[in-house]
Parts: structure tokens; sequence; C-alpha cells
């Protein structure tokens, strides 16, 4: 008798062991409250248009989400990992899926924010597949208020001149996205490994090849090689990536292939002494439009530079509050005779954050973001309003 209860002791101590190695965990994110933006744009003659749009929109401090990850230990030194990731929509709460196409987000229709599986070694490090953030992306969302959706952010915000408002705004005004990432933000089938720590130093290499249809360049295809360099030294923290990325939108297999081939680099410093931090990011891109067997030379489609000075202050356990500084520009097309084809741009942020709890956090913040056109009068100016309860679960 006694036998056998230490049998079944020993089997249940096994099965709960077996059960702890496997681990699946819900997670998510939901950024609810007022939002407001207000947009003005002048043409080269004079002509006015203005407009508004918000409500209870959300999502200003953070992208609401839900999603899905696990792992499971194989080894002491490696583990198997997965990760599945919905957009949400606040205010109605339904899921968005749409995560643009052609030359947007990796010439897909609709996707999941992240759809990974891999493999994690401490001594190896870590190998993900599937649809995920690219590296460089983590550099250019920067690390103070990263991430946020907000005008005012000179290297992450996607402040074009064209369909904000309704109706459209006066096209006189380039209409280049200011986010250096806008193109290669996410990136289907891509492989990215992670090395192990050495002497604070990471690498991440990115590998991405998308081909739709395989017959002479048919349908929509994209391919990314990138690099991206993490350093941690003492209060300082270094960032910097490169990526190459080549796209198509969708064309006939007897179509000459004609693609979009873009350069991106991008590169942070961030000083911490608590209850302080500073950080400066550059980043820049240039897309050229390519022909494959034609004469034609590559010719310039847009190109766009960025850099900001972003700060941080711990008034105390609770408040936090934060503002960052931008200059930058974008270019269309290089034509000589397009004296209106450049712009300068300027854009600040400011707010606060009060934490509620570990989870539960109310925030208020401003952001302002103006585009000039080089040699004429023709201009826009935006301004957002956000206050909103953010809760992470």
């Amino acid at each position: 008798m006694k036998k056998s209860l230490l049998a079944l002791a020993a089997m249940g101590a096994f099965a709960g062991a077996a059960q702890a190695q496997s681990s699946v965990t819900v997670y998510g994110l939901y950024d609810g409250g007022q939002n407001i933006l207000k947009v003005k744009e002048v043409s080269s003659t004079g002509a006015i248009t203005q407009g508004q749009i918000g409500g209870f929109a959300g999502n200003a401090s953070a992208s609401s989400r839900i999603g899905f990850r696990g792992v499971e230990t194989l080894t002491n030194d490696l583990n198997a990992t997965f990760n599945y990731e919905l957009a949400i929509t606040p205010g109605s709460g339904a899921l968005n899926t749409a995560a643009g196409s052609g030359s947007t987000d990796a010439n897909v229709s609709t996707a999941p924010r992240t759809s990974t599986v891999g493999l994690v070694s401490k001594s190896l490090g870590s190998l993900q597949i599937g649809r995920a953030l690219t590296g460089v992306h983590g550099v250019v969302a920067g690390d103070i208020w990263g991430g946020n959706n907000m005008i005012g952010d000179m290297t992450y915000s996607a402040f074009t001149s064209t369909t904000t408002t309704s109706p459209q705004l006066i096209s006189a005004v380039n209409t280049v996205s200011a986010r250096v990432s806008n193109q290669f933000t996410r990136l289907n089938n891509l492989v990215a490994y992670t090395t192990p720590v050495f002497s604070g130093a990471t690498l991440r290499f990115d590998w991405a090849a998308n081909t739709l249809t395989n017959d002479n360049y048919a349908g929509a295809q994209s391919s990314l090689q990138g690099a991206t360099l993490l350093y941690n030294w003492k209060q300082f923290s270094f960032k910097a990536a490169t990526a190459s990325s080549t796209y198509n939108d969708a064309q006939a297999s007897t179509s000459i292939f004609t693609g979009v081939k873009t350069t991106i680099n991008a590169a942070s410093a961030m000083f911490t002494q608590s209850p302080f931090k500073i950080q400066y990011t550059y980043a820049a891109n240039r897309s050229d439009t390519v022909q494959v067997a034609t004469s034609v030379a590559n010719q310039q489609a847009s190109r766009v530079r960025a850099q900001k000075l972003s700060a941080q202050l711990n008034v105390s356990p609770q408040v936090m509050i934060f503002a960052q500084y931008g200059i930058g520009g974008t270019e269309g097309t290089k034509v000589v005779s397009a004296a209106n084809n450049q712009t300068s741009d300027t854009a600040m942020q400011f707010g606060a954050e009060y934490s509620m709890s570990k989870r539960t956090s109310l925030y208020a913040a401003y952001g302002a973001q103006d585009r000039k056109t080089i040699n004429t009068t023709a201009k826009a100016d935006m301004e957002q309003y956000a206050v909103g309860l953010r809760h992470a679960f």
C-alpha cells in the first residue's frame, strides 16, 4: 500500500513537472480615450483647407492589441516559443487586421500584428520565423514614449498631406510619409536571428523573401535584408540598424519587373541617470525605382530624413513627464524642375503619465508637426490632443 501511494505521488509530481515545462499566456493592451486631430494646409496660391477629426478613438499612446504567447522547455538550454497577436480597434473592440497593401506593409491585404514560431537558447541565441516587426523599426520608434500613434514624433509618426481629413488636403505639399520604417514596419515570412549577449552587445539579422507567385515576377513580392546592433554600457545604451528592401506591386507575368528598392539607416544613443532619461535618434531612408532587363537607370522615388531629441523625467514613482523635438524633411521623385518637391519638417510632443498601478496608467499628451515646401509658400500644420486610460493585461 505504501509503495502504491509513493508511486502515485511520484507520478503526480512528474506530471506536474511536465506541465510546468509548457505554458501559454494571454496578454494584451487597451488604450481608450479622447483623441482630436486638427489640420490646416495652405497651397502655393494661398488657398486654405482646414479640418478636424476626433472622438473616443484611443490608441494615442500605444496600439491596442490581444495576443497569445507560449514557451516549451526542450532542454536545459533550449526553448520553443510561439507568438500570435491581433490589433484591436478601441471603441468598438473589433479585431483590426487591415495591414495595408502594396508598398505600405509587405504587400499584404490583411494580417495579424505578429505571428511567429521560434527557438530560444541562452548560449546560441534566438531564431524567430513568421510575421514580425523588423529590427530597424525598434530603433526608429524610440524608447521615450516610443511607439505612440500621435503626430509630433519626428522619426516615427507617418505624417503625410493626403487623406487625414475629408475632403482631401491640397496636394501642393509633398505627400511622402515621414515615418522612416513606413514601408517595412512589419514583414511576412521573416526570419530573425538574435545573438546571445556578448560584452553588453547583441546583434540581430533579418531576412525575408515574399513571392506570392513564381512565374516571372508576377503578382506582388517583397524582400528585406537587415542588421541591428544593441549595446549597453553603464548608463548608456546604443542602437544602430540598417536594412535594404525591394518590393513591387502586383503585375502581369509578361511585364518587365519594375519595383522599388529602399535603404533604411537608423541610430540612437540614450543616457539614463535616475530619475532622468535623454535620447537622440537619427533615421533616414531612400527609395529608388528599379527596372530589370532594361537600360533605364534607377531613379529616386522618395527620400526621408529625420532626427529627434527626447527626454523623460520621473517626477515620482507614479508621475512621468516627457518631451521631444525633431527636425527633418522629405523629397519626392528626383526631378530638377520640381521646385516644391522638397519639404522642411519640424515636430514636437510633450505630455505626462500617471501610473495608477503597474498595469494601468492615465496619460495626457500634445503633438504638433509642420511641413513647409522649399521655394514655395505651401505648408501643412497638424496638431493633436489626447487624454486616455491605458491598461495592460
